[in-house]
């Protein structure tokens, strides 16, 4: 039986990674690679799979507010992935 997975992907747009290659002409904010996921993921696993990109410092500031303030603060520089609700940081920690 298949579970629904809920894909939310927390960030700064400050601190955007730009993703650029060969493959692609333009390079692509947080933002745009999100919109890319979340458009495969709807086309590949409609009922399945959702993405939700938020912008930590636009939306809702009650939400994430221990995200939100690592943000802040600069100990995290890439974006949050809560995958059902459970962080997944990669990368980006300094030391």
């Amino acid at each position: 039986m298949l579970r629904r997975v809920y894909i939310q992907i927390l960030d700064n747009p400050t601190e955007d990674i730009i993703f650029s290659t060969e493959r692609f002409d333009d390079s692509a904010t947080n933002k745009v690679l999100a919109e890319e996921l979340q458009k495969e993921m709807s086309s590949s696993y409609p009922y399945v799979v959702s993405v939700q990109y938020i912008d930590l410092f636009m939306d809702d500031e009650n939400e994430f507010p221990e995200i939100r303030e690592l943000l802040r603060h600069g100990a995290i520089n890439t974006p949050v992935i809560l995958i059902n609700g459970v962080p997944k940081i990669h990368g980006g920690i300094p030391y």
